[in-house]
C-alpha cells in the first residue's frame, strides 16, 4: 500500500506545468489531495483516492478517483469602496473513474484495464467528446 504523498500531474497548457498536488489527509477509506498553488481555498484543484476492498457481500474491490477542477469567477473592482471583492466559485469540471476489479482477477488482468483506460483518455473520440462537446454519431 502506498504511502500518501504528493501527486504530480502535468496540464495541457501550450508549455506544460507540472502541478503538485498535496497531501490533505485521509477520512475512512479516501485520500485526499489539492493544488494549493493559487492560494485560494475556494478555488484548489482536488484529487480524491480510495480503494473499497471485497467483503462478505461483494467479491470485488473498487479503486476510484476523483479529480475536480474548480473555475472561479471572473472578479472585477467594481465596489464603490473600491476593495477587491472575495473570490467566488464559477463551476467545477469533475472527472471520476472508478475501476471494478473482481479479487480473482490476476495482476496482468489489472495491467491490461489500466492500460486500456489510460489508452482510452488519450484517444481522439475520448479527447473530442471531452474538449469540444462532439458527440460520437
Amino acid at each position: 500500500m502506498p504511502a500518501i504523498g504528493n501527486i504530480v500531474i502535468n496540464d495541457n497548457e501550450s508549455t506544460p506545468v507540472a502541478h503538485t498536488f498535496g497531501p490533505v489527509g485521509i477520512n475512512g477509506a479516501v485520500a485526499s489531495y489539492a493544488d494549493r498553488a493559487s492560494g485560494i481555498s475556494v478555488g484548489y484543484p482536488r484529487i480524491t483516492a480510495s480503494l473499497v476492498v471485497p467483503s462478505k457481500g461483494s467479491k470485488l474491490y473498487k479503486a476510484r478517483f476523483k479529480i475536480v477542477l474548480p473555475v472561479l469567477e471572473n472578479i472585477t473592482n467594481s465596489t464603490m469602496s473600491g476593495v477587491l471583492p472575495a473570490p467566488t466559485k464559477a463551476y467545477d469540471l469533475t472527472a471520476d473513474m472508478t475501476f471494478i476489479l473482481p479479487e480473482r482477477s490476476t495482476l496482468q488482468d489489472r495491467k491490461n484495464i489500466m492500460a486500456f483506460a489510460k489508452n482510452l483518455l488519450a484517444d481522439a473520440v475520448s479527447t473530442a467528446l471531452v474538449e469540444t462537446n462532439a458527440n460520437i454519431y
